[in-house]
């Protein structure tokens, strides 16, 4: 290397030299124990200034008080308790140089120390504890007695564990002698020596169920292969609890008593004997159910006797029946066999889950209720349908044992016998559909699964040879408040002087509790003054009374508990009639009725068949003997010598310049009735002085109608009588002609006695 290069190498280190001695730091910070410090001891920490400056130390970043002309400034530290950071500097100089202090503890003796071989042939892994966390670094370290190596070491966790794994480098090694040792810059702790025997620290690996095979009442389990004499299996029915079962079966394992149709968990684990070893691991959990049976076990079946239908003659019962349980149901429960026996007759229905109830009417009967799953279905319960007979057997008031139950207890009847079953029911007062019931032995029950703020009602009935005997139950609660909702009034009728108002029902699940009574507000505007009426629960109406005519009022009702009254309903304000308006009403009413009336038999006489029976009532009204026309005085005065009667009409009216026709009327005997016909005889005359005898084959023939209208011959007289047949087939629908607005008789011009014909046969109907 030449001289050159050797003097510019020389330069640049120098430069190099003196811009480190530049850049180095100002100061430099120690602590009298170390950065390591026991928890809340007191210690002094130093900061050595390299030039003078004005001096600053801080202790995480608050500032401590400094001597400006010294290079050395010290703090003495008491109780620290956390991990804290000192610096220094100087105020003309920005870097820092500074030191982090943490406190600890010292390690504790190693305890608690575990040892494992994974299989016969594996490493062994050992676990110790120091019995708390150091908060320093701290070293855990095992050493093998036997074996070269030093130790095996690792770093305690932040709980204080420690662990170390090695391998047993001799398989003629029986015993394992192993010393622990743990330290830190605080202290250090050693334990041991540890004896085991390899054989009792072998834990085998985990198992593994394959697959589960199930009947309704056992499971198989295959696992996989092991050479393993010892198993326990762990299982579990649905919400349920573990159960333990341990076996010397390598491969298949039969788990029994198990319940049909229940979901199961199944775990397994291993051990080489019940001496020598090690547990392993759990296996993953394997999930089987059971197969379904039909079930055994009869429902439990209750009754309720309801309101008969109308027009029957049967009683009408409310069936219950309680679910089975799993156990029992041994199975999905697909529907429910009814069967009703009924005087030697049979009658089957269905019912299906999720519906516990059926309706029956019937007479003398008992009734049949069976649970069915796919596999079949259960003994079916049969009960006798009877009406109770309310026997007034004294009760005592319930008494409150907690906020879900009461006790109940009642005097035994007359009847009962020394082991009469009572069966006590109750359901929400207005919800039939959650009634429950209990069956006992004794006078005593208590009544568990009562909801707070809720009402209930029920029954105690004594079943006994002669018939169910029933005491009513009404008003059960725990515990209640006031109402929560005021009921809605609403006027039935008012007069002057008083009326009725009704109100509506509060909400089950506003009411709070059991109502006990209505409490009726009635305000008068005028003078603002408030009276009040009770009316006992369940009654929902009062008639109110005393009230002044022509005064308004504002009303509301409230309702109460034991707990309390509840608030008030909407108001209903309203103004009581005065004397003349009441007046005014009732002739309103009178007149409106009388009106009714009129328009109701205007339509009634519509009917034409109403119209003709009217008329013949009418025509029986008139006499019964009718004069006869042929034996009149002016037709006696006027007979011929042939025998026939001549009437001979007159004009009666001067005024009149055409004198009338004169009609002749000839007597003819009818042998066929008692009566006579009156044919009239008519002729155009050519002279108003003139009389004409018309010969008989130069007169027409007609007889009088008995609805007075004009015959225009035979031909039309036989399309009437056919179109009064066809009318009389349809006598029943309303005619179209107002009885009112039709005459009495229909004329078409002079009335002569040739227009006017008279059938006898009606006479002879109203005789």
């Amino acid at each position: 290397m030449s001289s050159e290069c050797a003097s510019s190498l020389l330069v640049m280190l120098c430069f190099i030299l003196a811009a480190g001695a530049h850049g180095g730091t100002v100061c430099t910070v120690s602590s009298s124990t170390g950065k390591e410090v026991l928890l809340g001891s007191n210690f002094t920490v130093s900061c050595i200034f390299k030039k003078e400056c004005t001096k600053q130390m801080f202790q995480d970043e608050i500032m401590y008080k400094q001597l400006p002309n010294s290079n050395e400034v010290s703090v003495y530290v008491e109780n620290l308790t956390k991990l804290s950071i000192f610096t220094c500097k100087c105020t003309e100089d920005p870097e820092p140089c500074g030191i982090d202090i943490t406190p600890g503890y010292p390690p504790g003796i190693p305890q608690n120390l575990t040892c494992i071989r994974k299989t016969k042939f594996g490493n062994v892994s050992c676990t110790w504890t120091t019995g708390r966390d150091t908060k320093i670094t701290t070293t855990c370290q095992l050493r093998v007695q036997g074996d070269p190596h030093p130790g095996y070491t690792s770093v305690m966790n932040s709980t204080g564990f420690c662990w170390s794994t090695f391998p047993i480098k001799s398989s003629d090694m029986t015993q394992l002698i192993v010393s622990l040792n743990v330290s830190n810059s605080l202290g250090s702790e050693t334990s041991g020596p540890h004896t085991f025997t390899l054989s009792n620290i072998v834990k085998p690996s985990v198992p593994k169920i394959i697959h589960v095979n199930c009947s309704s009442q056992w499971c198989h389990l295959h696992t996989d292969h092991h050479s393993m004499d010892l198993v326990e299996v762990q299982y579990m029915a649905e919400n349920g609890n573990w159960k333990y079962l341990q076996t010397n079966a390598r491969r298949n394992l039969n788990i029994s008593k198990l319940q049909p149709d229940i979901m199961y968990k199944f775990h397994v684990r291993r051990k080489i004997n019940h001496t020598v070893g090690l547990w392993s691991d759990w296996s993953k959990e394997k999930e089987a159910k059971t197969k379904e049976e039909a079930p055994d076990k009869e429902l439990d079946v209750w009754y309720l006797q309801e309101p008969n239908p109308p027009q029957s003659g049967n009683k009408c019962f409310r069936i219950f029946w309680k679910e089975l349980n799993i156990s029992d149901a041994k199975g999905k429960i697909q529907k429910y066999n009814i069967t009703v026996l009924e005087q030697n007759t049979k009658k089957s229905s269905n019912s299906f889950p999720p519906s516990r109830n059926k309706s029956i009417c019937c007479f003398n009967c008992s009734v049949s209720v069976s649970a069915v799953n796919s596999k079949g279905q259960s003994p079916g319960k049969f009960i006798e349908l009877r009406s109770p007979v309310h026997s007034g057997f004294l009760l005592q008031p319930h008494k409150l044992l907690n906020n879900h139950s009461v006790a109940l207890s009642w005097q035994q009847p007359a009847i009962a016998g020394h082991r009469t079953e009572y069966v006590v029911h109750w359901y929400p007062v207005g919800d039939i559909e959650g009634i429950q019931w209990i069956r006992v032995l004794h006078t005593t029950a208590n009544i568990t699964g009562l909801r707070p703020q809720e009402c209930y009602q029920g029954a105690v009935t004594a079943l006994s040879s002669s018939g169910p005997k029933m005491a009513s139950i009404r008003g059960i609660f725990t515990w209640q408040s006031a109402p929560e909702q005021g009921p809605v009034p609403q006027l039935d009728w008012k007069k002057s002087m008083s009326m009725q108002v009704k109100w509506s029902e509060i909400p089950h699940e506003k009411r709070r509790g059991c109502l006990r009574k209505y409490t009726v507000y009635l305000m008068d505007k005028l003078n603002e003054d408030i009276k009040n009426y009770n009316v006992d629960y369940p009654k929902r109406e009062s008639i109110i009374s005393g009230l002044s005519p022509g005064q308004c009022y504002n009303m509301w009702v409230t309702a109460w508990t034991d707990a309390g009254e509840g608030p008030k309903g909407s108001d209903l304000p309203f103004c009581t009639l005065s004397d003349a308006e009441e007046l005014l009403s009732r002739a309103i009413l009178a007149g409106g009725a009388v009106l009714l009336a009129c328009l109701m038999l205007l339509c009634i006489f519509q009917f034409s068949s109403v119209q003709k029976r009217f008329s013949n009532c009418c025509q029986c009204l008139q006499p019964t003997d009718i004069p006869d026309p042929a034996n009149s005085k002016c037709a006696k005065t006027y007979t011929d010598d042939q025998g026939e009667t001549k009437l001979y009409l007159h004009p009666f009216d001067s005024t009149i310049s055409e004198e009338p026709e004169n009609v002749e009327v000839e007597e003819v005997p009818n042998h066929s009735f008692t009566c006579v016909y009156i044919k009239s005889f008519s002729q155009e005359s050519s002279s108003s002085n003139a009389t004409q005898i018309t010969r008989t084959t130069d007169y027409t023939e007609e007889y009088i109608s008995t609805h007075g209208a004009i015959s225009g011959g035979e031909e039309e007289e036989d399309d009437d009588k056919e179109q009064e047949a066809f009318l009389d087939e349809f006598e029943f629908f309303p005619s179209t002609h107002s009885p009112f607005l039709e005459p009495l008789v229909l004329t078409g011009g002079k009335l002569t006695l040739d227009v006017v014909k008279i059938d006898c046969s009606e006479f002879l109907d109203c005789t």
